[in-house]
């Protein structure tokens, strides 16, 4: 049995579905016991480039290496020395054509898209920049209930990680039968921009229906939208969940020239409150006027 020697130890506690793990890290020395230890997650062993080892009777395995390998996102928050996990965004066709903003620092993602393998269809990721993105292992295929229907379809999930570099990546995937020669029966297509871990995300107009990860304490995020409150128009918060996510002071407006009544642009701010996930809805409407919104604007929000 071969001792070495470890400096942190691991504390895990389970509430309402999201593992904080508070690390403590000292002078103390202790020896473990290293034993060529094993890790299988559903039946699949997998390898760490951190061994696991023995302490006190008790097993160690490595909380991010865990954690990823079970489909769970993990982040690091070094002003409260916690480790948090919880599920990933899992993006759906309705995602199509948009983007999704994310840290570079190993977060984990999922596609997940309908299908019905039983008709030979299925759906492939095309080559995508692999400095970038991991696409970790095979896509996972569920059924949907209830599952003792013949021919049932259900949906394939696809779980990618960020490779610490920043930059931008496209996934392109085609639903096809893989033996036909014609084109895919549907394509989905979803841009990744990858950010450095820290500081503000900014959103414009264009960027409307597009997903984003904001990492506690490090993010917030700022949106510009155009509109002229001369006209009697202005953008409003229709949904947010302010225990996720909150607004930060008022909304400011500025245009874009001293001429009276000139149009311009209202800037909203938003930071993190607590890990989970949110729409977040903004609509321009006219003030005393009902029926729809002139325009919408929409987000996607995972805070973690």
């Amino acid at each position: 049995m071969i001792k070495r020697t470890a400096v942190i130890i691991l504390l895990v506690t389970v509430i309402a579905g999201t593992a904080l793990v508070e690390a403590s890290t000292g002078n103390k020395q202790i020896e473990v016991a290293y034993r060529d230890i094993s890790i299988l997650v559903n039946g699949n062993q997998i390898s760490s480039d951190v061994e696991p080892f023995i302490f006190d009777g008790r097993t160690f395995v490595p909380i991010r290496f865990i954690s990823e390998a079970l489909g769970k996102n993990v982040t690091w928050d070094q002003s409260k020395y916690e480790v948090r996990i919880a599920d990933p965004l899992a993006l759906n066709e309705e995602f199509s054509g948009k983007t999704l903003f994310v840290s570079k620092d190993s977060q984990l993602f999922s596609v997940v898209l309908e299908g019905n393998p039983t008709t030979g269809y299925s759906w492939e990721v095309k080559d995508f920049d692999q400095n970038l993105l991991k696409l970790l292992g095979e896509p996972i295929y569920t059924t949907q209930s209830p599952t003792n229907v013949v021919g049932a379809g259900g949906k394939f999930t696809f779980n990618f990680l960020t490779q610490s570099k920043a930059g931008e990546a496209t996934l392109d995937f085609i639903y096809l039968r893989p033996w036909e020669s014609v084109p895919p029966l549907k394509e989905f297509t979803l841009k990744v921009k990858i950010l450095e871990p820290e500081g503000k995300i900014s959103f414009s107009e264009e960027d409307s229906g597009s997903a984003v990860y904001v990492i506690m304490p490090l993010n917030e995020l700022e949106i510009s939208l155009p509109g002229n409150p001369s006209a009697g128009y202005s953008w409003e918060i229709q949904s947010c969940d302010g225990a996720i996510l909150k607004i930060e002071g008022e909304p400011t407006f500025k245009a874009e020239s001293e001429l009276l009544g000139a149009p311009g642009v209202f800037n909203f701010k938003f930071v993190p409150v607590s890990p989970g996930q949110t729409p977040l809805k903004l609509i321009y409407v006219k003030a005393g006027e009902s029926g729809p919104p002139e325009k919408e604007f929409s987000l996607f929000v995972g805070v973690f």
